[in-house]
């Protein structure tokens, strides 16, 4: 099936700003955050000098080829729940792949942080928590999409793929996934809030999922 065309009439929660680059969205939207950024702030970036996975493996995020953004959440789960918002996180970029290109027996989700396509990674999470006074105060979501990427380099972790290589032309632009992610992230944020470990447990069922 063809990928979609335009973005959904979603995602209104969100206040988007980009810019052409940073060191890390999740490091510039956490500064941000502290300065008094509103929640539902999303910072994306045309490129990143120095993305971040999980556990500090670098993000390759060269200029205006792929999709890299953070999105600032103030209302946040209990203490005992947070490690869930990375599953969380996974799932609706999950689901924003599997309707923009429209061919979800493709997709993998490799808990709790990577999206595989076609057995490839083409997307990852990196969820952090700001803590104040012995609370979390709020939390950042980052995700780097690989969209445009025509080659990686060497050494990667894991063998890297992107939309553009898995479906040529039909590859959609960033702005469409950016909203297809944003719109996922708003309609199933409060019933994340509201049992966390029933909803993610109830989604990993319903999703294509590999350990």
């Amino acid at each position: 099936m063809a990928a979609a065309s335009s973005p959904p009439e979603r995602a209104d929660r969100f206040s988007v700003r980009w810019v052409a680059q940073v060191d890390s969205t999740n490091t510039r939207l956490k500064a941000l955050a502290r300065a008094g950024a509103p929640d539902g702030f999303c910072l994306c970036a045309d490129e990143q000098t120095a993305g971040r996975g999980q556990h500090g493996r670098v993000w390759y995020s060269p200029p205006g080829l792929g999709l890299y953004l953070s999105i600032l959440q103030r209302i946040v789960p209990a203490p005992e729940h947070l490690g869930r918002v990375t599953t969380f996180a996974g799932l609706m970029v999950y689901g924003a792949l599997a309707e923009t290109l429209g061919e979800p027996t493709r997709l993998r989700l490799k808990a709790p942080n990577d999206v595989l396509l076609d057995g490839r990674k083409v997307a990852g999470v990196l969820v952090e928590v700001e803590w104040q006074q012995g609370k979390p105060d709020f939390l950042v979501i980052g995700v780097g999409i690989n969209i445009g990427h025509m080659s990686f380099p060497d050494g990667l972790r894991y063998p890297a793929t992107s939309l553009r290589l898995a479906l040529g032309d039909a590859a959609p632009t960033r702005e469409v996934v950016l909203w297809h992610l944003l719109t996922q992230v708003q309609t199933h944020w409060t019933a994340f809030l509201a049992a966390p470990a029933t909803f993610t447990t109830n989604r990993l069922r319903s999703a294509v999922f590999s350990h």
